[in-house]
């Protein structure tokens, strides 16, 4: 049983943590930190169960969960994406959950551009015709895609979708976005144009995805007839979550020729199967849920989550917030 008069900062994921940076940043505060491992559900429960704070890498935070948390504030997720916690029972229990949203924006944005560039260049193609002695099966000075002038879809508005359109300005491509929670002064704040969903899948080359995993909101954002709707001769990029793209109306689109490729990270389930027929596709290429990935990236998420922890610890309002409606009852 912790010392239950000190505040109880609880880091869960499956395997242990030293948290030095957490603990630099919670240096300040007179709480026990400490980091368990845990992979169950019951597991994780045990684990919480006495935490005023709880920072989670990727364990799901469930309804079960939360009903056992007896003195929990705050639930940190690191990074952007909150899908594995059930916000709002952690909002009816009067838990703040915190995301650590701007912290790898470059980093995803980046590995989303890298994608479009490859796509367009058709660079694992070329890359294994060459290598493998078929030169003249690819050469060719007509094949390969500008990218100046062409046309990107943003799909959904936040820190990483801004910094993806800044980077295909700088390309001189124009810029399509499309999200309903933003305001429409972002468009000449970034030289983009707002439009509807079903006019950016129509007129894009290249569509990109950039919103959280969101039941009965974003979930298969990307099905069938929005695969339909995209040109013959267009690219799909999902960097954001695997459920947003409905993946085997994807696979089915791909092998139909009616899009041109596809550039994913994530997948609808992870790791992939070996007998995905996705990694069998010469025109999409994959990589494993590692857009958001740098040193100085998980640096910088682990420094923050330790910062938020102790924002609260002291009763202050954290900088994000996910469920701001539960700071009005606590």
């Amino acid at each position: 049983m912790p010392n239950q008069s000190r505040p109880l900062v609880i880091h869960i994921d499956a395997t242990e943590s030293p948290l030095e940076l957490e603990r630099i940043a919670l240096a300040g505060i007179d709480c026990e930190i400490v980091s368990i491992a845990a992979s169950s559900e019951g597991e994780i429960i045990e684990a919480v169960k006495h935490a005023t704070v709880i920072l989670n890498d990727h364990s799901p935070v469930t309804q079960s969960m939360i009903d056992q948390l007896t003195n929990c504030k705050q639930i940190i997720r690191y990074g952007h994406g909150y899908d594995t916690v059930d916000v709002d029972a952690c909002t009816k229990a009067g838990i703040i959950v915190t995301n650590i949203a701007g912290s790898t924006s470059e980093e995803v944005s980046n590995h989303a551009m890298s994608l479009l560039l490859a796509l367009a260049r058709e660079l694992k193609r070329l890359d294994l015709a060459t290598t493998t002695g078929r030169w003249g099966e690819v050469y060719s000075r007509s094949i390969l895609s500008r990218i100046y002038g062409e046309t990107v879809g943003i799909v959904g508005f936040g820190w990483i979708g801004r910094a993806m359109a800044r980077k295909c300005n700088a390309f001189g491509m124009n810029v399509l976005v499309s999200d309903p929670y933003v305001g429409d002064h972002l468009a000449i704040e970034y030289d983009v144009e707002f439009v509807s969903k079903d006019e950016l899948l129509k007129r894009s080359d290249y569509v990109t995805l950039h919103v959280p995993h969101l039941v009965g909101n974003t979930h298969h954002y990307i099905d069938a007839k929005a695969l339909e709707a995209m040109k013959t001769s267009s690219y799909l990029i999902n960097t954001s979550r695997g459920p947003v793209v409905d993946e085997k109306a994807l696979v089915n689109t791909l092998q139909q020729n009616q899009i041109a490729g596809a550039g994913i990270d994530v997948f609808e389930e992870e790791p992939l199967s070996p007998d995905n027929p996705i990694l069998n596709m010469d025109n999409v290429i994959c990589t494993p849920h590692v857009a958001g990935s740098s040193e100085i990236g998980w640096q910088t998420i682990r420094r923050r989550a330790g910062e938020e922890a102790a924002r609260v610890l002291r009763g202050e309002r954290p900088t994000v917030v996910v469920n701001p409606e539960v700071l009005g009852r606590i």
